[in-house]
């Protein structure tokens, strides 16, 4: 809902305010004091502040300015009855909406009042249409091209300039906190804060303080006021992850935060006004655990407006290719190995694996592989730990991606690691390999010669 903040040390001025708004059908918050109200603006949500210029502690421009620092979609209305072309000028620079002189006809502030809420309406809902519009040019940090992913990017589009909760389903380490980043980055909110709490990491007896907040005193060890996440992230994002673990209780009072826009610390008989969107995530089956009575159904509906699954590494592995290059770059020790590359029959090899550890997994090995590798060129299908090696010669699959793959290539590089285990298992004896691939001998050496394999020729003699 629309709220005004109305600052004034004049009570006559503020109630005469509060009743004009609120007749209007907007929500109000008056303060006679302009450092209580400064502590208010950072805090709390307000579309607009209508503020005295002459006042003890801070004026009007100075309150103003810190508003506009803390969010600057707010529109500021100065009062004043100490008009001057100094004050005008100032009121500029700070971008301050409009002024209003005492005495003011109450239709003028009306008229005033109204302007800078549509400005403030048209503001938002541009920037929100140039991200809609923006299209393919958004910087996404979720690295892939597969369909996929790409059905994930046509929700993130659809659903970051909207204020709707959204609830991102996926396996452990598929990178569900990088689709809410994305939602943040590319919504109204971006320039508030991204708050990001991981329920299964707090202790249950800790994690209702650390998202409401708590006064002095209101537990043992309650040395002094905790400002909850809640608040922390008023006008931006607050991702709860693995929000499957949370305690039933516990999820009561939640869901009454998100209905009603509101928290109360512990040891407070206070509620405070927040305004933030809610994006939770879970690798578990909330709607399963829902039916069971594991997690509440009436919580689950709310936070599953807008349902984003974000899939498994194994259902994507055309993305394989990027995804390494991407961790080469972010992980290679020295400057002149980002260059570095995987052979074709190494990254055959990653996407023949089926990674339960998904995206987190794939950036380890690649991390290991660089710091391992035998070369600074390339790195090898034998730098390769020994769980991914394995499990490829245990299935012995290949996988066929979305950008198809050459039947030539891998026939040629299954020949070649067969004559190299030949050779190692007949002691470097082509002889003896040629018998053991049931071959003749210069056969052999015709095909090592056509694989490039000289140096295995010369070796073996």
């Amino acid at each position: 809902m629309t709220c005004i903040l109305i600052v004034d040390d004049d009570p006559s001025i503020v109630s005469l305010l509060e009743a004009l708004v609120s007749r209007m059908g907007f929500e109000t918050r008056v303060c006679l004091d302009s450092k209580e109200a400064a502590k208010l603006l950072r805090f709390e949500h307000y579309d607009v502040l209508m503020t005295d210029l002459m006042m003890p502690g801070l004026n009007g421009l100075e309150l103003a300015d810190l508003a506009l620092q803390e969010d600057g979609d707010m529109l500021v209305i100065l009062i004043t009855g100490h008009a001057s072309l100094e004050t005008a000028v100032q009121a500029l620079r700070l971008g301050i909406y409009d002024y209003l002189l005492k005495p003011f006809k109450l239709e003028k502030v009306e008229h005033t009042l109204l302007s800078a809420l549509e400005k403030r309406r048209l503001r938002i809902e541009n920037r929100s249409l140039k991200t809609e519009l923006s299209g393919r040019t958004e910087t996404w940090d979720i690295i892939g091209k597969s369909e996929a992913i790409e059905r994930v990017f046509h929700i993130i589009r659809k659903a970051a300039p909207t204020q709707t909760t959204v609830l991102i389903t996926g396996e452990s380490g598929t990178g569900k906190e990088l689709v809410a980043r994305a939602i943040h980055k590319h919504s109204s909110r971006s320039g508030h804060p991204f708050i990001s709490v991981n329920c299964g990491a707090i202790p249950e007896n800790l994690l209702e303080s650390d998202l409401f907040g708590h006064k002095k005193g209101a537990f043992t060890d309650a040395r002094s006021d905790h400002i909850g996440r809640f608040v922390q992230a008023n006008r931006g994002t607050l991702f709860l992850d693995e929000i499957g673990v949370m305690p039933l209780n516990l999820q009561v009072k939640l869901l009454r935060a998100i209905q009603e826009r509101e928290v109360r610390p512990l040891g407070s008989s206070k509620s405070q006004k927040v305004d933030v969107r809610i994006v939770a995530a879970s690798n578990a089956d909330l709607k399963t655990m829902a039916r069971t009575g594991e997690f509440r159904e009436d919580l689950f509906y709310r936070l599953n407006v807008i349902p984003i699954h974000m899939p498994p590494l194994k259902d994507r592995r055309s993305d394989i290719p990027l995804l390494i290059k991407h961790f080469i770059s972010k992980h290679a020790p020295l400057p002149d190995m980002k260059d570095m590359s995987f052979t074709s029959e190494a990254i055959r090899v990653l996407q023949r694996y089926d990674w339960p550890g998904n995206i987190r997994q794939l950036e380890n090995i690649v991390e290991c592989s660089l710091a391992l590798a035998a070369n600074d060129e390339f790195i090898e299908v034998s730098d390769l730990p020994d769980e991914i090696t394995g499990s490829a010669r245990d299935t012995d699959q290949c996988v066929i991606s979305d950008e198809g793959i050459s039947l030539e290539e891998v026939m040629t590089n299954y020949e070649r690691r067969l004559i190299e285990q030949a050779l190692k298992k007949a002691g470097g004896v082509k002889t003896r390999a040629a018998k053991l691939l049931q071959i003749k001998r210069t056969t052999l050496v015709e095909k090592m010669k056509r694989l490039n394999m000289q140096d295995a020729v010369k070796a073996n003699g």
